[in-house]
């Protein structure tokens, strides 16, 4: 079940095509908490980890298999999960892959990151395909 703040702030970023141009362009989990605050919404470290967890699971859900299976394997163990969390390009990530048994290509990667985009509200995996380059 989803408390007061996160659904106000669910309800606030359906409602206004600002507030998700000022989303996009977040670059750090505080960055996000002060943007929060500035929409009169004070998050909870519950409140922010309940928000967190459901964009990956949105994200996850549309995902196709090969990629769902690929970060719900990666995210799975904590070595190769935080190996993922420093990739720095593209290259890195199918590089990981491949040691996982998976062959990703670029465009996988790309849809992967339109998927996290086209998800409302703010989340890890937009943040960590920003960093890779993938989205703006």
């Amino acid at each position: 079940m989803l408390s007061n703040s996160v659904q106000a702030f669910n309800d606030k970023v359906a409602a206004s095509p600002t507030l998700r141009t000022k989303l996009r362009s977040i670059t750090t989990p505080l960055n996000f908490l002060a943007l929060a605050k500035s929409e009169g919404l004070d998050f909870t470290g519950e409140d922010f980890q309940i928000l967190v967890q459901q964009a990956y699971q949105q994200w996850i859900e549309k995902l196709e298999p090969k990629m769902s299976g690929f970060f719900s394997q990666i995210h799975g163990k904590k070595e190769l999960d935080n190996r993922l969390k420093v990739c720095q390009s593209s290259h890195d990530v199918i590089e990981l892959a491949q040691e996982c048994g998976v062959n990703l290509s670029e465009n996988d990667l790309q849809r992967a990151a339109m998927v996290a985009e086209a998800i409302p509200g703010f989340s890890f995996e937009k943040l960590w395909f920003r960093g890779l380059g993938l989205i703006s």
